[in-house]
C-alpha cells in the first residue's frame, strides 16, 4: 500500500514536464510551429506544490505522538521519513512550475513574434506623404459621334402649280 501511494505521488508531480513543450529551437526560421501556450500544467504543479508544502509544514511542526494520533496509530510512514518525502515532492512540483511557466511564456512570445512576422509587408515599403497628392481631375465623358441623318429625297414637282 505504501509503495502504491508513493508511486502515485511521484507520478503526478511535475505535470509540466509531461504536458508542456516550448517553441522549437529554430522557430524564427519556421513559417509555422506548435508549442504549449496553455498554463494548465504549471497551474496543476502550483496546486501540487502548495499541498506538499502544507504537508511538509504539518509534519515538521508535529511531534511523533501527534503524527501517530493523526493516523489513528497507524501512519503510512514515520514522521521522520515524511519530512524528506514531502520536501522532495514539493521541490519536484516547484521545478515543474518553473519549467512549465517559463516554457509557456517562451511559446507565447514566439507565437507573437511569428504573428508579427506574418503581418510584415512582403515587398519594399513605400513612404506615405502628407497631405496626400491632389486627386486627378475627373475624366470628361466622351460622347460617341452622332452619325449624320440621311437627307430626304427631293420632293417631286406637283403638276399644275
Amino acid at each position: 500500500m505504501r509503495t502504491i501511494a508513493l508511486t502515485l505521488a511521484v507520478s503526478v508531480t511535475g505535470c509540466s514536464f509531461a504536458l508542456v513543450s516550448g517553441p522549437p529551437a529554430q522557430h524564427r526560421q519556421m513559417p509555422a510551429f506548435d508549442c504549449t501556450e496553455s498554463r494548465l500544467g504549471p497551474v496543476l504543479d502550483t496546486v501540487w506544490t502548495v499541498l506538499q508544502t502544507g504537508n511538509l509544514i504539518l509534519s515538521a511542526t508535529r511531534t511523533d505522538q501527534q503524527w501517530n494520533d493523526q493516523f489513528g496509530g497507524n501512519p503510512p510512514f514515520s514522521r521522520s521519513a515524511s519530512i524528506p518525502i514531502y520536501a522532495v515532492l514539493a521541490a519536484l512540483g516547484g521545478a515543474g512550475m518553473y519549467f512549465g511557466y517559463s516554457r509557456t511564456s517562451e511559446c507565447r512570445e514566439a507565437k507573437a513574434e511569428a504573428m508579427s512576422r506574418s503581418m510584415q509587408p512582403i515587398g519594399p515599403a513605400t513612404q506615405g506623404t502628407w497631405p496626400p497628392p491632389a486627386a486627378a481631375p475627373a475624366p470628361v465623358p466622351v460622347t460617341p459621334p452622332v452619325a449624320p441623318t440621311p437627307a430626304s429625297p427631293p420632293a417631286a414637282p406637283v403638276p399644275g402649280v
